[in-house]
């Protein structure tokens, strides 16, 4: 009888719309409440889902920009600082008897949602799932997917009994808590951890827990966080929270929700992972120091309005008088084989950026240079949007690899390694072209 249910999920972003999109797969009335290109692209081509675990779906779905229809379950996606919005575009249209469901980051959105719901509607939920947007209408899920629920009041556990049915029949894998507020500050202490800090470095999880420095900020912030759940009278268990920055299982090349936001040029959700912890500590007479140190710095980098661009690189083709071209092995990830090149420092002129690192990884020094072309493809480097500026020179001498490189070699433009790193390959070519168009002329 479940499947009758009406489910609407409020701000469908690559949470709401992975689960949104499997559970309509599994046969339920789900309308996705989205918005700008996302929502152009699934109403003109449908939800697309890319998964690791469930393969590739397309799914039509009905998706909208407002609730205009009466629902018995609405799943709340938003940001936190979208909560507000999200309960008043639906508090005149979830069923007397309704479930609003949180599928939130933070422990503070139950604060909102109770001056709009009985408390015995409201479930939280605590997810840990991998997924992004890439390009609109299109889900990347890239690892997990574990729903945590629970209801606040001994009346809503029966609200759990109904979507419990109702995830077992989409095949979610989920588990019902009892103390679902300790969930969510668990969950929280992760997000403390992670999201903050990579959103401010611009890096990816595994990246920061390698350094030893980062490591040890990311374990501080994490101990305010288990201070701030005290003030609540809830107590994190040690094993837990001493664990959570090693929390990174198919996670090391992850950016996190806050860093995609930014990519996007969207606010990133400060407020709602950061400030219920510096504001408990001052309601207590105390400061969370780390939180706030990194809470000011990323107000500061990314207030109200940003600017957020892509790295800016240089290569450079090197030739010899043999008409081979010199390409590095990388020593870092993405591995494979390179041109010369790496970022340009600020207040660099490029020019002489791709001469520095053409010395630095090859020991060629070069005076003369010219450019190739501009490669600015969003896709070209995995470890995020960068332009690359691309010269070439022509040289006959001694050389060898360091730096950034393992090796360096030249090599024939038809015997070219097979593992050749970012577009690179494409670079080449373009370049034996616009030489070979000069010698015919």
């Amino acid at each position: 009888m479940y499947l009758n249910k009406k489910i609407v999920v409020v701000g469908a972003g690559a949470i709401g719309s992975f689960y949104g999109g499997v559970l309509k797969e599994a046969g339920f009335s789900v309308t996705l409440v989205c918005r700008g290109k996302h929502l152009e692209a699934i109403n003109n081509n449908g939800l697309i889902i890319k998964s690791f675990s469930l393969g590739e779906k397309r799914i039509k779905i009905k998706a909208t920009n407002k609730v205009d229809d009466k629902f018995d379950i609405a799943i709340i996606s938003t940001k936190s600082q979208d909560t507000e919005a999200a309960c008043l575009m639906l508090k005149d249209h979830l069923d007397e008897d309704g479930i609003v469901v949180s599928f939130q980051n933070g422990v503070d959105n139950v604060r909102i949602l109770k001056k709009y719901f009985n408390p015995d509607q409201i479930i939280l939920a605590s997810l840990f799932i991998g997924s992004k947007i890439d390009p609109p209408g299109v889900v990347n899920h890239s690892a997990a997917g574990n729903i945590t629920f629970g209801a606040i009041t001994e009346k809503g556990k029966r609200n759990v009994e109904i979507l419990e049915t109702i995830f077992k029949k989409a095949g979610f894998i989920y588990s019902v808590s009892d103390e679902i507020e300790k969930v969510l500050w668990k969950k929280l202490l992760w997000n403390i951890a992670f999201n903050p800090l990579s959103a401010l470095l611009e890096a990816t999880c595994g990246k920061m827990v390698a350094d030893p420095e980062i490591r040890d900020l990311m374990n501080k912030m994490v101990m305010e966080g288990v201070e701030a759940a005290r003030f609540d009278g809830i107590e994190i268990e040690k094993d837990y929270y001493e664990n959570v920055v090693n929390m990174t299982e198919n996670l090391e090349n992850y950016k996190t929700s806050m860093l995609q936001d930014i990519e996007k040029g969207k606010n990133p959700e400060i407020d709602g992972i950061l400030y219920p912890v510096i504001w408990r500590h001052r309601e207590n007479g105390k400061e969370a120091h780390y939180c706030d140190t990194v809470y000011r710095a990323l107000k500061f980098k990314y207030g109200e309005k940003f600017i957020y661009t892509p790295k800016l690189t240089v290569d450079v083709i090197v030739e010899n008088s043999k008409g081979e071209i010199l390409l590095i092995e990388r020593k870092n990830p993405p591995f494979g084989w390179a041109i010369p090149g790496g970022f340009v420092d600020y207040g660099e002129r490029v020019e002489d950026a791709a001469k520095r690192e053409l010395f630095e990884e090859t020991n060629i020094k070069v005076d003369n240079i010219e450019l190739l072309g501009v490669y600015s493809d969003p896709t070209r480097d995995p470890r995020g949007h960068t332009v690359s500026i691309v010269y070439y020179a022509k040289y006959d001498g001694d050389f060898k690899a360091s730096d950034d490189a393992k090796n360096a070699k030249f090599f024939l433009v038809d015997d070219l390694p097979e593992n050749i790193a970012f577009d690179h390959r494409d670079i080449i070519n373009d370049y034996v072209k616009i030489k070979a168009e000069k010698i015919s002329k």
